[in-house]
C-alpha cells in the first residue's frame, strides 16, 4: 500500500520523537534531580487529589481542588489520575509533561497538514524538528509545571477554531468555549493572553461583516440570517465560557480567588522587572533568538519570519496564527509588568509553524540555487551551537544530587516517626521534602508557615541542613531559611531540647545534611 504524503510525514515525525523523546526520557527524566519548588509545588496539589481518589473521599477531593487558588485545578486533576496509574514519583509526574509534549508536536502537525492540504505536512515535520531542537521546549517538556498544557490547550483551542470555520458543526463551538474555559483552570495568565487573542481575531472580522450588515437593510430579512447563524455561534463559545469562568469564580472564595487572579497577572507573576521601557519592548523579540531556538540564526529566522506578510497570503489559514502571535506578545509586553521567558511559551508552536511556512513558502518559490545559499547562510552558523543542543539532549550528570540528600535523610530515621523541616532551597524547600516523603508512615511537618516551636512539639526528628559553601550553593538558596532554622536547631540543642543524630557531608553541593532527635525529659 503506498503511503500518502500525510502518512509519510507522520512516520518521519513519529521516527524522530521516539528517538529523542526517548533520549529525553532517558537523560532528563530517569537521571533528573528531585523537583525543583515550583514542581513540588504542581506534585503536592496532585497528590492531595490521589489520595483523596484512592480513599473514595469526593468532599475532600472537591475541598482539596477548591484550594488550589494561585494555580487552579486542572493540571492536579490530570496528574493525580496519571498517579493512579504510574505510581507517585519524581519519573512519573514528569513522563506527564514529555506526554503533553508529544501530543502538542503531534497536535502541530495534523494543524499544519489542516490548514494547507498541500504543503502542510512538510511545515508540520520542519515545525516539530524545530520544537525538538528548542532548549526552552525541551526544558519544559521534561519539567512537572504548567507551560506544556497551556500550551497544548492553545493550539486546540485554535485547531477546534480553524475547525468551526471550515466545518461549521455547532458542536465544535461548544468544544471551543470549553477548551478555551479549561485555560482558566489551568493558569490565569495563560488565560489572559489566550481568550483576548480569539477576541481579537473575532472582531478583526467584524468589518466585513459590519458592511455586510448594512447593505442587509435594503435585502431583507431572509437575507440576514447568514449574519445571524455567525452571530449566534460566537454567542455559543461565550455563553460556554461565562458558565466556566462562573463555575469558578463563584463555587467559593470570590473575593480571594478575584485577588489572586490580578496579583497572578499585575503583580506576582514572576519574572524580572526591568528598568527602562526600551528594554521592555525587546525583550521578548530578544528572548526568542536567544532562548527559543538552540542556535542565534535560527532564532533570528523565527523572528524575521513573524514580520514577513506574504506568508500569510500564501498560506491564507497561516496567517490566523500572526494574530494570536502578535496578541500575546504584545500584552505580554504592554500589560504584564515583569517578563520572563516562559510567558510567551503558548504561542511557541505558533512561531514554529510560522517559521515552517516560511521555509516552505521560499523553498518552493526560488530558485535551487538561492535556496541551498539560503540553507547554508542559516546552517552553518547554526553548527556552531550543536554543543548546546547535545547539552539539553545530553545534560551533565554532577556527581552529588539533593535528591541524595533527601534519601540520606529517609534512610537514617526511624520508621514511623514524625519529622519537621523548614528551608527554602531551589531543590530542597519544605514541598520537596513533603513530597519525597508522601508515603511515610508518620506526620511529615513540612509548611514554613508552621512556627518552628510548633515544629518541634510535634516531631520526633528535625532535618537540619547547613550551608558550607556559598559559592556552591547560592544558586539553590531562595532566601534566608535555611540559615534561621538551623540557628533555631543549634539553640534548641544548647538548651537540651534535642540532640543531634547523624549527619553527613555533601561537597559538591556545598551542604551539609543533619538529623536531630527531640530529647526525652
Amino acid at each position: 500500500m503506498k503511503l500518502t504524503n500525510f502518512q509519510k510525514g507522520l512516520v518521519l515525525f513519529l521516527a524522530a520523537f521516539i528517538l529523542l523523546g526517548g533520549t529525553l526520557f532517558v537523560n532528563r527524566i530517569l537521571q533528573a534531580d528531585v523537583f525543583s519548588k515550583e514542581e513540588a509545588q504542581h506534585a503536592l496539589y496532585s497528590l492531595w487529589l490521589y489520595k483523596d481518589i484512592r480513599g473514595f473521599d469526593l468532599a475532600n477531593f472537591w475541598n482539596d481542588t477548591q484550594r488550589q487558588m494561585f494555580w487552579p485545578f486542572f493540571h492536579s486533576w490530570i496528574q493525580s489520575a496519571s498517579f493512579l496509574f504510574l505510581g507517585v514519583s519524581y519519573t512519573s509526574a514528569r513522563i506527564l509533561s514529555l506526554a503533553i509534549f508529544f501530543l502538542t508536536l503531534l497536535l502541530m502537525y495534523i494543524t499544519s497538514e489542516r490548514l494547507c492540504p498541500k504543503s502542510g505536512w512538510k511545515i508540520g515535520v520542519i515545525a516539530s524538528l524545530l520544537a525538538l531542537s528548542s532548549p526552552i521546549m525541551l526544558k519544559y517538556a521534561t519539567a512537572n509545571t504548567l507551560e506544556g498544557l497551556g500550551a497544548l490547550i492553545f493550539l486546540l483551542a485554535f485547531y477546534y477554531y480553524a475547525n468551526c470555520e471550515q466545518c461549521k458543526r455547532t458542536i465544535d463551538y461548544v468544544l471551543l468555549g470549553v477548551i478555551m474555559g479549561l485555560s482558566l483552570y489551568t493558569n490565569y495568565l495563560y488565560a489572559y493572553l489566550m481568550i483576548p487573542s480569539f477576541i481579537v481575531m473575532t472582531l478583526g472580522k467584524l468589518s466585513p461583516i459590519t458592511y455586510e450588515v448594512i447593505k442587509l437593510e435594503r435585502k431583507g430579512e431572509k437575507a440576514a440570517l447568514p449574519f445571524f447563524w455567525w452571530a449566534y455561534r460566537k454567542l455559543i463559545v461565550l455563553v460556554v465560557l461565562a458558565v466556566f469562568v462562573a463555575f469558578w469564580f463563584f463555587s467559593s472564595a470570590f473575593s480571594r480567588k478575584i485577588m489572586l487572579l490580578m496579583q497572578a497577572i499585575f503583580r506576582y507573576s514572576g519574572g524580572e522587572m526591568l528598568p527602562n521601557v526600551w528594554q521592555a519592548l525587546i525583550y521578548y523579540p530578544r528572548v526568542i533568538v536567544e532562548s527559543y531556538t538552540f542556535s542565534p540564526w535560527l532564532g533570528l529566522l523565527v523572528l524575521i519570519s513573524l514580520f514577513l506578510p506574504f506568508v500569510a497570503f500564501q498560506y491564507r489559514e497561516f496567517g490566523k496564527l500572526y494574530t494570536f502571535i502578535w496578541t500575546v506578545i504584545i500584552l505580554a509586553t504592554l500589560t504584564i509588568p515583569t517578563k520572563a521567558v516562559q510567558f510567551i511559551y503558548i504561542v511557541a508552536p505558533f512561531m514554529f509553524m510560522v517559521t515552517a511556512a516560511a521555509v516552505i513558502h521560499l523553498a518552493e518559490r526560488l530558485e535551487k540555487r538561492w535556496v541551498v545559499g539560503m540553507g547554508l547562510v542559516i546552517c552553518l552558523p547554526a553548527l556552531l551551537s550543536l554543543p548546546k543542543l547535545a547539552s539539553a539532549y545530553f545534560p551533565d550528570q554532577p556527581k552529588e544530587k539533593m535528591i541524595q540528600v533527601l534519601d540520606y535523610y529517609r534512610q537514617n530515621i526511624r520508621p514511623r516517626h514524625s519529622l519537621a523541616a523548614s528551608f527554602n532551597l531551589q531543590h530542597l524547600a519544605s514541598e520537596t521534602v513533603a513530597f519525597h516523603f508522601w508515603d511515610w508512615n508518620a506526620p511529615v511537618i513540612a509548611d514554613p508557615i508552621i512556627e518552628p516551636d510548633e515544629m518541634l512539639r510535634s516531631a520526633d526528628y528535625l532535618l537540619g541542613l547547613e550551608i558550607n559553601n556559598e559559592e556552591t550553593a547560592q544558586q539553590e538558596v531562595l532566601d534566608d531559611s535555611a540559615y534561621r532554622w538551623q540557628a533555631f536547631l543549634q539553640e534548641k540543642m544548647r538548651q537540651g531540647e534535642i540532640k543531634e543524630s547523624s549527619g553527613r557531608q555533601f561537597p559538591e553541593l556545598g551542604v551539609t545534611a543533619k538529623i536531630y532527635q527531640k530529647v526525652n525529659r
